[in-house]
């Protein structure tokens, strides 16, 4: 409030890492209603009359009683296509998402949003600095970052993969504490030579950590996916989470904090298709004739070159994004959606990416890497990884995603994020030192994606069938039921099926139909405490009276 007085609505500009917040101006009969920059923490909000309701989850704004569970096909269109609903839309009719960076000005009858930060520019300042230089300004801002984090008066600990973005936040945090860095790691037996488990011990050992470690098996553990999808409140096809949530289980076993090290691949270049956006930027160089003859064979070969050789032909940014991250083909599309969804415009998702893109020219890499950040990073990654760290009361904190780290990362040259088939190259570079080199130069796994896939492809004749193959599933009103069993039966017999995240997608839009919703907009019941698990609770939504004048 002290803030508010002294600067106004200018207020979250002043503040720094993760909020959702609001002010109430009795004086003025006002609100402000405000998220962070880079949307780690979620906020909702719907006006329905003089009336305006936010919450920070999507199931509080249904239990307030003025939102109707209809549905936004145009929003549900673009999950299918990338597997995520991108912000503003959610798959609810009228509600929106408050996006990153953005407040919400509540007043006179209306709720009106508008930014305080927009995500910075890809430009790199001149004269270019030496790579040393910009190696030393990103270990200053970052540990800088990881500083300010460590502010807390409960047990804090960090989350550890044994990869090199949360190898790096641990060595951070070990120089800057007076005591052991409490290290969580989640392994499944199922990921065989991929589990990182032995990479995180070894880094944990190094840093004199202390280390908890948990390793599950997905052929033992009971998969819930209607919890799943209760906590994650939108329909995400991303089963990270499943590992994510036992990590933060394992944690808020000892902490009440956690420093994690998402955000890095997003900023500086740390995933495969960052590594062919920057082929793609040498491929526009080749002779012309070269060029077509690499995509006519590209267009022959099998699905992996042909989505290659559509990124490299692509004329800009908006297409090449879409082919190498899309879900969904025209045909295919015209195939399966019927119902309402076949009227839509089919434009969702380009219309998102086109939007995250405004005013970056086009060079390959710096656009991808700019798009990433504002779609895929926050309604995906961040989606999964704030709902399922507060599903075990474990607040997780990312030093990566500080807006100075941030700003500082947009006019870092693209040369020095990947070089060649180096991804992530000046961060490798400044951790040189501080971690095992065997960290350092591994190769990206990801986060739980081996097991968690492996489980996904034998579920043919599980999960998949039970929700989808029964007999009277919500999806029907959406999608056609032939083309879905057609996609089933193709991924029965081709494990490695291209179509395997639009099969997830389906199916998690299904369960969201046939059980969020009803959950959600059911009355209230009291839950006993099972003493295991923090057992969820639908929280009041918070209302704001917007009266006309």
């Amino acid at each position: 409030p002290h803030l508010y007085e002294s600067v106004g609505k200018r207020y979250p500009e002043r503040l720094r890492g993760k909020f959702a917040t609001c002010v109430w101006d009795a004086g003025r009969r006002q609100a402000i209603v405000a998220r962070d920059r880079l949307g780690v923490k979620p906020l909702y909000y719907a006006q329905r009359d003089d009336l305006v309701v936010f919450a920070s989850e999507l199931k509080s704004l249904l239990a307030s009683g003025l939102v109707k569970p209809e549905l936004d096909y145009e929003a549900i269109d673009a999950y299918l296509t990338l597997g995520f609903v991108p912000g503003p839309s959610t798959p609810l009719d009228g509600v929106f998402k408050l996006l990153p960076g953005h407040r919400l000005l509540i007043a006179d009858g209306r709720a009106e949003p508008e930014p305080y930060w927009k995500y910075p520019l890809p430009e790199v300042a001149t004269p270019r600095l030496r790579e040393e230089e910009y190696g030393a300004m990103l270990l200053e801002q970052l540990e800088d970052a990881v500083r300010a984090r460590l502010m807390s008066d409960v047990p804090l600990g960090a989350m550890l993969s044994g990869g090199l973005d949360s190898s790096l936040i641990v060595a951070l945090m070990a120089r800057n504490m007076t005591e052991p860095v409490k290290t969580f790691s989640v392994g499944f037996v199922d990921e065989g030579v991929d589990s990182e488990l032995a990479d995180a011990r070894l880094v944990a050992s190094a840093l004199g950590a202390e280390h908890h470690e948990l390793e599950l098996s997905l052929q033992d553990s009971a998969i819930d996916l209607t919890d799943l999808v209760w906590y994650m409140d939108e329909p995400l096809a991303d089963l990270s989470s499943l590992g994510f949530l036992a990590l933060s289980e394992l944690a808020a076993g000892h902490v009440t904090v956690a420093l994690a090290g998402q955000g890095a691949d997003e900023l500086l270049g740390g995933y495969q298709k960052h590594r062919a956006a920057s082929l793609a930027e040498r491929w526009h160089r080749l002779p012309g004739p070269v060029r077509t003859l690499g995509e006519a064979i590209g267009n022959q070969g099998p699905p992996r070159f042909r989505r290659m050789a559509r990124t490299f032909q692509a004329s800009d940014s908006v297409t090449r994004l879409l082919n190498m991250s899309s879900n969904l083909d025209p045909s295919l599309r015209s195939s399966l959606y019927t119902g309402p969804l076949a009227a839509v415009s089919g434009h969702a998702a380009r219309d998102a990416v086109a939007g995250a893109l405004r005013g970056v020219t086009d060079r390959p890499l710096a656009a991808t890497l700019h798009a990433d950040a504002q779609l895929a990073l926050v309604d995906d990654m961040l989606h999964y990884f704030d709902r399922a760290s507060m599903a075990r009361s474990l607040e997780v904190r990312v030093p990566f995603l500080d807006h100075h780290v941030v700003e500082l990362c947009a006019q870092i040259p693209t040369d020095l994020k990947v070089r060649g088939l180096t991804t992530k190259y000046l961060l490798k570079k400044i951790s040189a030192g501080l971690l095992p080199d065997g960290i350092i130069h591994k190769r990206k796994i990801g986060f739980f994606h081996g097991a968690i896939s492996d489980w996904f492809r034998a579920q043919t004749d599980g999960a998949i069938s039970d929700y989808l193959l029964g007999p009277n599933p919500r999806y029907c009103e959406l999608l056609d039921r032939t083309e879905v069993e057609r996609l089933i039966n193709e991924h029965r017999v081709n494990r490695r099926s291209p179509n395997g995240r639009l099969l997830l997608s389906i199916l998690l839009l299904e369960i969201w139909l046939s059980s969020f919703l009803p959950r959600a907009c059911a009355p209230a019941e009291p839950v006993a405490n099972s003493g295991k698990h923090i057992q969820e609770t639908v929280s009041d939504a918070q209302r704001t009276v917007a009266p006309s004048t």
